[in-house]
């Protein structure tokens, strides 16, 4: 009974991560939170970096930026992760003459709006980024890290909206409770490997994202919205210290802890009001236009 006891609760690795002169790759990278992780792995951590996104002039001048500032060594692949064959053709440029460490997880895409308007090749778009896409990667990258046992991980960036239902954003919440589910099994298969995987579950982070769905105006003035500086180091530590799932901000985490005292159907109800409201304001926005 102890020995097993003592199985369940062993630490899943003992040792952090480090980063140092190690290559890691970045989806994501050209704007908002993986701008901002790949800045924080160069500027604290000294990685080397592959840069993944689709605008490929953002890459290249972010590349110059990191490497002429922090001496680091840096590549960028533009791909679309929506394009399958495109995660295959990452996988292998990326691990071309390198050996990668570690992984970030942070390309997606939302809507923002009544799901009834969201068109169906959108909505595929959206699956593809953030579910398909995802877990193409993780066939790819986690059994090569498995075989180079460097002691390396992914992390999977995922959502708040992952753990609690969110109107008006029902597809994106419900691909990043896939996110979550699926990491977070991973995770525990994973627990006597030599590689790990972390889920990171931010909330809401000043990006382009949710200026652009207006969001950003309702939450105006209040510490809801992190900055994506202040987040990507709390996605790093989360990552290097191995969590098996990390919520940044307090008032994220009270958001989790209080679903789990309220009905569901509350939080739901007073979602949908908050973002009832950014969806009008929205809307009024773009008809003055």
């Amino acid at each position: 009974m102890r020995s097993a006891l003592k199985r369940i609760l062993k630490e899943y690795h003992s040792d952090d991560m480090n980063f140092s002169q190690r290559w890691v790759v970045v989806t994501g990278a050209s704007s908002g939170l993986g701008k901002a992780i790949a800045t924080g792995l160069a500027a604290k951590h000294q990685a080397n970096l592959i840069l993944v996104a689709r605008r490929l002039d953002k890459l290249d001048a972010l590349k110059q930026q990191l490497e002429s500032t922090h001496g680091i060594k840096c590549e960028s692949i533009a791909a679309d992760l929506s394009d399958l064959t495109q995660i295959d053709m990452l996988f292998q440029k990326s691990i071309e003459n390198r050996d990668i460490y570690a992984v970030i997880l942070n390309a997606g895409i939302t809507y923002f709006g009544e799901h009834q308007q969201l068109p169906w090749q959108q909505f595929q778009q959206l699956l593809t980024t953030n579910v398909t896409g995802i877990v193409k990667a993780v066939e790819h990258y986690l059994p090569y890290l498995q075989v180079k046992q460097q002691s390396g991980g992914i992390m999977l960036v995922s959502s708040v909206a992952g753990l609690l239902p969110v109107p008006y954003q029902a597809a994106y919440s419900g691909s990043k409770a896939f996110i979550t589910h699926y990491g977070l099994g991973l995770n525990e298969e994973l627990r006597y490997d030599d590689c790990s995987l972390t889920v990171f579950s931010p909330g809401g982070i000043a990006t382009e994202m949710t200026h652009s769905s207006g969001l950003d105006a309702q939450f105006e003035g209040s510490a809801v919205l992190q900055s994506p500086e202040q987040c990507a180091a709390e996605a790093i530590q989360a990552m290097k210290t191995r969590h098996a799932l990390y919520v940044p901000g307090w008032i994220n985490k009270f958001q989790v802890f209080g679903a789990r005292l309220l009905p569901r159907s509350l939080l739901v109800f007073f979602a949908g009001n908050l973002y009832r409201k950014a969806l009008a304001a929205k809307v009024k926005q773009e008809a003055s236009h």
